[in-house]
């Protein structure tokens, strides 16, 4: 598949799933905008991609949990090349580790919530504003298995998780016959930097059958080359070694 000329926007994008998935993207030809909080580790990551692919991506410091952040990237990027095509809402954080209700602080439920719910929620505001004017686009969030099956000790990571289906279910009821389409991967653990900040550590026995970030990449690009008539809601994908 060829994405020359496409503008893909993707969040979380300095490391795991979203820098796999720019890297994917760009691959294929697509100007990629990357965001990530930390303007550090997002240019440590682009440096680090071969020189023929990074020559595409283009990285924006950018706080999916603030407003005026998110704005600025997306007002970046359309001054840039004038449209956006893809949004990769992959940007997000879990919890430290299994954690009862009544033992959560108000700051880890804000954390959680506001970067998987609440950014997910203004990335697509903002970049659905643009794609509506040209009736075309593709949005795809990168949600989790606990949008569906919440564990116990899982609580806010599965709340924000349910809440981002909730609005991915919507934005595609809202975007059904409209040159906009709008998808949701669920994966089951994937093998990222995230489980290098629990509090109990994770063996690297247990990690070698997690996924791979570039299988989530794989199915972002089998979604992106459906034909326009073909829509998939969601596509749930665990590994068979767990």
């Amino acid at each position: 598949m060829d994405f020359t000329g496409k503008v893909a926007v993707v969040t979380g994008a300095s490391s795991g799933i979203g820098l796999a998935a720019a890297k994917m993207l760009s691959k294929h030809g697509a100007y990629v905008i990357s965001l990530a909080r930390d303007e550090g580790n997002l240019r440590k990551s682009i440096d680090s991609i071969e020189a023929d692919v990074r020559k595409n991506i283009t990285g924006i410091a950018t706080d999916v949990r603030d407003e005026a952040s998110v704005k600025q990237a997306i007002e970046q990027t359309v001054s840039m090349y004038g449209q956006i095509d893809i949004l990769i809402n992959a940007a997000g954080v879990s919890m430290p580790g299994k954690q009862l209700l009544q033992e959560i602080e108000l700051k880890q439920w804000q954390r959680i919530m506001e970067t998987n719910l609440t950014g997910t929620f203004l990335m697509s505001r903002e970049a659905l504003l643009r794609m509506n004017e040209r009736n075309s686009g593709y949005i795809i969030n990168i949600l989790s298995t606990a949008a569906f099956q919440a564990g116990g000790g899982d609580s806010i990571y599965s709340a924000s998780k349910y809440g981002a289906r909730a609005l991915t279910e919507s934005m595609i009821s809202a975007s059904r016959r409209s040159g906009v389409r709008v998808s949701s991967i669920s994966p089951g653990a994937v093998d990222t930097n995230i489980w290098s900040h629990k509090l109990e550590p994770v063996s690297q026995e247990s990690r070698d059958t997690m996924l791979k970030p570039g299988d989530i990449a794989d199915i972002i690009l089998f979604l992106l080359t459906r034909p326009r008539a073909v829509h998939i809601d969601n596509i749930t994908v665990t590994s068979w070694d767990r």
